[in-house]
């Protein structure tokens, strides 16, 4: 491994120590060996830190980090200011990679084309092994510059707000503050909606080999306090003013809207789970208030919820979009 490797790679841990050996043995397996593994063990309870140990001690290119729990977000930040590779990787302690050649050839994008970012896929495994969805980002031929490429990512919805699809290089990664807010739930949201306004060059890698493997009782509202709704609507509210300080022209604000006009319209059936609590005439009166989203309508989930708010009104849409997620 040459003194500043190309990669590191950051892996926040708490008590996953049952899926911990499969995740940084996949990452041991890329052929491509100029990384270093950072793992930070964020107040784990279980054996996962001992396990961290263990592979510190026969790897030199990996590297553990103990510190008290102090959440996600917190945990990759001390990632980022141990790392000194000249890209950064994320991937949760859950997960897993599964293509040996993902690092060998996110090399080859990177000398070629010298990105600020580059963007990959997930596949999305059931706990029992079955592929549920495979999310692959394209670029056609015709992208000439920032707009194109912004405007083909959210309007076909292959801009996926995760921090664990990106490669970021670490000096636009410190020089922009990227780092991740702490105690905010849902926070790769709003930090990939930063990424999306402050990026200079973007590179897309069609390959979905972060494979997310997916726990919850069955339904994408199991997962979800209404903290996290509260933590989405800030960050959509702060992010409409992130956007505007800093578009560079009318036509990129349309597109940053359209980012987050996404986000607005996949909260909708979320916050309805949380109608009976009595913080929700609050929740649905800043709802309501960023309604004008949704005008920014061309990805097609989006223009369907826009539609439905149109007919039969945004309350009635909100619990359209709640039994849907049960279902």
């Amino acid at each position: 491994m040459s003194q500043a490797p190309l990669f590191s790679i950051i892996i926040p841990i708490y008590n996953t120590e049952k899926e911990l050996h499969r995740c940084v043995d996949s990452v041991l397996a890329q052929r491509f060996e100029d990384f270093e593994l950072i793992l930070v063990d964020d107040g784990s309870k279980d054996g996962s830190g001992a396990i961290c140990d263990a592979y510190a001690e026969k790897d030199p290119r990996v590297i553990c980090v103990h510190q008290a729990n102090a959440g996600c977000s917190e945990a990759r930040n001390t990632g980022v200011r141990k790392a000194k590779g000249k890209y950064l990787l994320f991937l949760d302690s859950d997960d897993m990679w599964d293509d040996a050649n993902a690092l060998s050839e996110l090399q080859t994008i990177i000398i070629k084309e010298d990105p600020d970012v580059v963007c990959f896929g997930v596949s999305i495994y059931s706990e029992d092994g079955r592929l549920e969805k495979r999310r692959l980002p394209t670029l056609p031929p015709d992208v000439k510059n920032k707009y194109d490429l912004v405007e083909h990512l959210t309007r076909t919805n292959q801009y996926f707000s995760t921090s664990y699809v990106k490669a970021l290089d670490r000096n636009f990664f410190i020089q922009n503050d990227l780092f991740f807010v702490k105690g905010l739930l849902s926070e790769d949201i709003e930090w990939s909606a930063r990424i999306l306004v402050l990026f200079r060059s973007m590179s897309v890698y069609s390959n979905a080999f972060y494979k997310r493997i997916r726990r919850s009782s069955g339904s994408i509202t199991s997962d979800v306090c209404e903290k996290g709704i509260t933590d989405i609507l800030g960050s959509i509210e702060k992010g409409i003013v992130f956007a505007r300080d800093h578009c560079e022209n009318e036509d990129m604000l349309r597109l940053y809207y359209e980012y987050w006009a996404y986000q607005y319209a996949m909260l909708l059936g979320l916050a309805q789970e949380f109608r009976h609590s009595a913080n929700f005439p609050d929740i649905f009166r800043r709802i309501k208030d960023l309604r004008w989203l949704l005008r920014y309508d061309h990805e097609k989930k989006v223009r369907a919820v826009h539609l439905c708010t149109a007919i039969i009104g945004l309350r009635a849409t909100m619990n359209v979009m709640r039994i849907y997620y049960k279902l």
